[in-house]
């Protein structure tokens, strides 16, 4: 659960605060720390952000930038774990998209501190729950010059989570080989029931690992 605007503003406050510009490190610490301390719920947490990494990491192509797409960035921890994975391929992008106007906003103040002098081109977005998302998609696509994506974290909607990966399967937009991150698997296991059947090993090309967050 991630908190209220007014959380997420303080939680921006915190980290220009607390964290030298351009140290990633240091503002996912102090983005957890605030959040942990004030109990906001507004944190994904070390072990979600590594899993978040790693995911991030097995979708990169062998070499030259990586296209990520990121529903649902909150405040932008997730965000910060992504440009981790990518600090090896200058020119890589990420499209993050978020429904909350504050909580984005509290992102591009948070993901602008934390990723000062980076190589990587961070593409906030909004996307309002009532909207096409294959127009969005072939919009951002025209905008940002796209071809598809190497990796996807998923952290939107629970139920539009299959509706928009089956979009962006449409449209190609997922490279072969690349990766699909979700959470709350099994906390919100019957909203997502219908995804998982889809991306079950043997259908419809996917291979499929559920990984236990003890945090």
């Amino acid at each position: 659960s991630h908190g209220d605007s007014s959380a997420s503003s303080e939680i921006a406050d915190f980290v220009e605060k607390n964290a030298p510009k351009g140290d990633i490190d240091a503002a996912l610490d102090a983005f957890i720390r605030f959040s942990e301390q004030n109990q906001l719920g507004m944190h994904l947490g070390v072990q979600k952000g590594q899993t978040i990494l790693d995911s991030v990491v097995k979708g990169k192509p062998d070499i030259g930038p990586v296209v990520v797409l990121e529903l649902g960035c909150h405040a932008g921890d997730g965000t910060l774990s992504i440009f981790k994975a990518l600090k090896d391929r200058p020119g890589s992008k990420i499209i993050s998209t978020e429904t909350n106007k504050e909580w984005l906003k509290a992102a591009k103040r948070i993901v602008a501190h934390a990723g000062h002098g980076s190589r990587v081109q961070w593409i906030p977005l909004l996307l309002p729950e009532k909207i096409d998302f294959s127009d969005f998609l072939k919009k951002a696509k025209d905008d940002y010059q796209l071809q598809s994506f190497d990796s996807m974290v998923f952290d939107h909607e629970e139920k539009l989570f299959l509706p928009y990966l089956k979009t962006i399967l449409e449209q190609k937009m997922l490279r072969v080989g690349g990766t699909v991150q979700i959470d709350n698997v099994k906390r919100k296991a019957s909203a997502l029931a219908k995804y998982l059947d889809f991306v079950k090993p043997g259908r419809n090309g996917f291979s499929t690992r559920v990984i236990q967050v003890d945090e």
